[in-house]
């Protein structure tokens, strides 16, 4: 009897203390579902925040801020083994787009050029093109240089590096660009044609308002000259 009430004594006192945490587990099915309760638990990554990184792997960082075309122009080498052409945005542009439409565009540009990996940096002076109007698709400038302002907008300025095979390629250009010659060409879109109208005042500006006038002048003149040594007049 004393051993009983002595047993129950200190089963209670067990109960009070909370010193049942240490007591042996009952069954093996308590272990069991409470094993699978803690590994059924989400595991989740702490990532600190306003990261601008995002981890691929343990062993691969990838950077969210990098641009592609930033890496490609930035790893251009003016080898045999660089045939791609790179790019790299001076101003983003927020009109009309180059390359929008499957048909052929107007465009208007600006550009300069000098040569990579030459001792010559300074920009070419036959290249300094303040007004320059062509139309897409039709092999008229470049084939690296017009692959190069695809996607651009009027207003923006791009920087274009073109490699030989799809610049001037083993011949010399006007005797200032030498064969297999890497180019960087920096190009303005000044405007993209939209209408008839609109092209023929481009092409009107590229060629020169005082020229075309002068030129008016001659034809008209040359038009009406027979009828003036008719009447006597010439």
């Amino acid at each position: 009897m004393v051993q009983t009430t002595t047993a129950t004594a200190l089963s209670i006192f067990l109960l009070a203390t909370g010193a049942t945490a240490f007591a042996p587990v009952s069954s093996s099915r308590t272990v069991s579902r409470n094993a699978v309760t803690r590994s059924s638990r989400p595991i989740r990554a702490i990532q600190p925040p306003n990261s601008s990184r995002l981890f691929a792997s343990p062993l691969e960082v990838v950077d969210e801020s990098t641009s592609t075309s930033d890496d490609a122009f930035d790893d251009y080498q003016p080898t045999d083994e660089q045939t791609a052409i790179a790019i790299k945005d001076l101003v983003v542009g927020s009109g009309y787009t180059v390359g929008g439409t499957s048909e052929s565009q107007l465009l208007q540009v600006k550009y300069s050029a000098r040569l990579l990996g030459s001792k010559f940096t300074a920009k070419i002076r036959e290249f300094d093109i303040p007004n320059m109007v062509f139309p897409t698709n039709q092999s008229r400038i470049l084939p690296g240089l017009e692959e190069g302002l695809r996607g651009m907008k009027v207003g923006g300025k791009r920087l274009v590096r073109v490699p030989p095979n799809k610049g001037y390629g083993d011949s010399w250009y006007r005797g200032v660009v030498a064969p297999n010659s890497h180019l960087e060409f920096e190009v303005e879109l000044k405007n993209i044609a939209q209408t008839p109208g609109e092209e023929f005042m481009m092409k009107l500006d590229q060629f020169g308002v005082e020229r075309a006038l002068g030129a008016a002048a001659c034809l008209a003149y040359l038009a009406i000259s027979p009828m003036l040594e008719k009447s006597g007049v010439l």
